[in-house]
């Protein structure tokens, strides 16, 4: 491991280290590659679930089968955005039973807009000006589908826009760049028509 400690590590170094790692070491690495997310799959999985208990055992399900599929980790991606995938699909398989539950608290939706705290973003800033309500609203009134899922996965969760166009299949040939152009143009109006208005968020 060199003169580095784990902590300063990068998760993907970390990865590696753990995929060749066995034992109590490979325990070791996951442990600490795991602890660096518990607070955000925690948030990721409470905004879904509306419920501490609910999001506490959907989280275990997610690191569960995180830990077991590490080995396929291909570093294709950053370890945050292959991390997100699992709690997506957790969260979407979790929903299966109950659609109308999904249909009603805007499942997929509402998973795409979980905050994130880090650098200062265009999201953040929304985020911080309203409440989560209202910048639900204003993305649902605004952008469509594919701009909103784009704008809140790359400035809610940090997701690269090359590995958004990547997840979502998008085929046009600037990828998710485009989308991301298009819903500022179309935020920016909306925000000006509401300031005119006097309109606050």
């Amino acid at each position: 491991m060199g003169t580095m400690s784990l902590e300063q590590l990068a998760d993907e170094d970390l990865v590696k280290q753990c995929q060749a790692a066995s034992g109590a070491e490979h325990k070791k690495l996951a442990d600490e590659l795991f602890s660096r997310y518990y607070e955000k799959v925690g948030r990721w999985c409470f905004r879904f679930t509306g419920e501490r208990e609910s999001a506490a055992d959907l989280a275990q399900d997610v690191f569960v089968k995180a830990y077991r599929h590490l080995g396929t980790f291909a570093g294709a991606s950053k370890f945050s955005t292959w991390l997100y995938v699992i709690v997506r699909n957790e969260c979407f398989n979790r929903s299966s039973s109950n659609a109308a539950k999904m249909n009603a608290e805007g499942g997929e939706e509402m998973l795409a807009t979980i905050p994130d705290v880090g650098t200062p973003s265009p999201y953040d800033a929304a985020a911080t000006a309203s409440s989560n309500v209202q910048l639900r609203a204003l993305l649902q009134d605004t952008l469509d589908e594919t701009e909103r899922r784009v704008f809140t996965l790359h400035y809610g969760e940090d997701v690269p826009l090359d590995s958004l166009t990547s997840l979502l299949g998008l085929t046009n040939a600037s990828g998710a760049k485009a989308y991301i152009v298009s819903a500022k143009r179309k935020l920016a109006k909306a925000v000006q028509r509401m300031k005119v208005k006097g309109v606050q968020l």
